[in-house]
């Protein structure tokens, strides 16, 4: 996926901080995306994750929205109207998380927009 390669590419310190598979799934038809984060490369690759730290499921605009939302300190911003928009998204469950959520904050930082 493009957004977390760039992602990686910008802030490769924040990236390289981070050792974990994750699972991006996604409601519509695509394959999920495996994303792999070792101690010097990142693998992104088509197919799900084999035991992954961190799975992420939603559609892929709401995904995008996550991914280009304003932060504050690796969540979104509740100040901030895309913020607010995302934090709903989070809790009527449009956007599902299940492993380490702190994972989650750290992953967030790398491939926000």
């Amino acid at each position: 996926m493009a957004i977390v390669e760039r992602g990686v590419r910008r802030r490769p310190v924040l990236a390289q901080g981070i050792e974990a598979e994750v699972e991006l799934e996604f409601e519509e038809a695509y394959p999920p995306v495996r994303v792999v984060f070792g101690q010097r490369t990142v693998l992104v690759e088509d197919g799900p994750a084999v035991a992954p730290d961190l799975r992420v499921r939603g559609a892929l605009p709401d995904l995008i929205s996550l991914m280009v939302t304003p932060l504050l300190r690796g969540v979104p911003n509740p100040i901030n109207a895309r913020g607010r928009a995302a934090l709903g998204m989070v809790v009527l469950r449009r956007i599902r998380f299940e492993g380490r959520l702190g994972l989650m904050r750290r992953l967030i930082r790398v491939i926000c927009v």
